[in-house]
Order: structure tokens, then C-alpha cells, then sequence
């Protein structure tokens, strides 16, 4: 991996914890000799906190060896706490549909979004891990979107089938090789996988 002395932001939307699949992940990214910055995706200026999350927390810390920092995805909610850092590269890890919403309206009515998440516009490698549900023509639509602009990078994802559900999850075990590709301005491919494709 060629990731050796790069800052990543890594991100957790709030409500949105996929643990022990990202923990892993964040764990090569270490490995690999990148500095890793835990940060938490608030929604609101009192987000909830629960037991994962806390748990989610302590864990990333232990890992990255650094205190997660708390952001916003609105400038009126407030801006990052702690250390002013400018990331080489920030992963969104999950990504819920809702905020890749917020990413395709930022780009396209210039919408403000808060200091850190203002990083996507900035032409620095964003690398989002899709998990989303609903309508799918919709969801690709907004893919394709992101796609287009030159500085996004999505992991792989697919259609999976959830309690008679169909939703739409990213490959999180591909989360670290989509960073390293990103890194050198490469998108891994393919990134829509056919069920046949995802694990069981």
C-alpha cells in the first residue's frame, strides 16, 4: 500500500457503526503506515450517543492511537473541535444515502457544508462506502454523479437482500485497497458488484 505518512480523516456518520468489518480496515490503514484521525459525523448540535457508539470510540482510539474528533455536516451546527488538520485523503465509512444526497446538492447548488466535509470540494481523494436503501434508480443516479467528479472514489458495493429488503452495501473488506487506488487517483473496479459478487 502506498499509503506511508498519509493523514486520513476517517469518518462515522452518527447512527451509522459497522464494527468489527471497519475496524479491520481501519486496522490496515495503520499497518500500511498512514496517520489515522477517528471523526465523528454529527447531524446536530446534540447528536445522540449510545453504547456502540461509545464502545466504536474507544476502539478507533485504541487503534489510531488519537482522540476522535467531532464534526458537523452543517456550517450552523457548529465546526471541527480540536486540532485544525488538512487531510491527504477522507473516508466516509458507512456512507448512508442521505448524506450522499448532501454530497450530489453541495456539488451541483453550492450549498455549504462545515469546514471538514467542506474537504470533498476541495479536489483532495474522498472515498465513500456506500450503504443505503429504497429506490435503486435514484441511489445510481446519484452514484454516477459522484462518479463524475474527479475526486471521488466510491468501494465497490452491491445489492444485497436483508430481511426481505433490498439494500445496497458497500464491500466494507474492500475499503482499504479502494484508499490505496484512491491515493494514486484510481477508482477500483468494478465498483457496481452483481450479487454473485458479494459475500454470503
Amino acid at each position: 500500500m502506498h499509503l506511508k505518512g498519509k493523514q486520513i480523516g476517517f469518518a462515522l456518520p452518527e447512527g451509522h457503526f459497522s464494527m468489527p468489518d471497519i475496524l479491520t480496515e481501519v486496522k490496515k490503514l495503520v499497518s500500511a503506515g498512514a496517520d489515522v484521525y477517528p471523526l465523528f459525523l454529527a447531524t446536530s448540535e446534540q447528536p445522540e450517543i449510545d453504547s456502540q457508539f461509545t464502545e466504536a470510540k474507544k476502539i478507533l482510539e485504541q487503534v489510531t492511537g488519537r482522540e476522535m474528533l467531532t464534526t458537523t455536516l452543517a456550517d450552523e451546527a457548529g465546526e471541527t473541535s480540536g486540532e485544525d488538520i488538512n487531510f491527504d485523503i477522507m473516508v466516509i465509512a458507512p456512507c448512508p444515502g442521505n448524506f450522499l444526497v448532501r454530497l450530489v446538492n453541495a456539488r451541483t447548488t453550492s450549498a455549504p457544508l462545515s469546514k471538514t466535509v467542506r474537504h470533498l470540494q476541495e479536489g483532495n481523494p474522498v472515498v465513500l462506502a456506500v450503504i443505503t436503501n429504497g429506490d435503486s434508480e435514484s441511489l445510481l443516479q446519484n452514484v454516477e454523479q459522484i462518479l463524475s467528479i474527479k475526486s471521488f472514489f466510491l468501494v465497490p458495493f452491491g445489492p444485497v437482500d436483508q430481511g426481505g429488503k433490498q439494500i445496497y452495501l458497500a464491500r466494507l473488506d474492500l475499503l482499504a485497497e479502494t484508499v490505496t487506488y484512491a491515493v494514486q487517483d484510481r477508482q477500483l473496479e468494478p465498483v457496481y458488484l452483481e450479487p454473485c459478487w458479494l459475500p454470503h
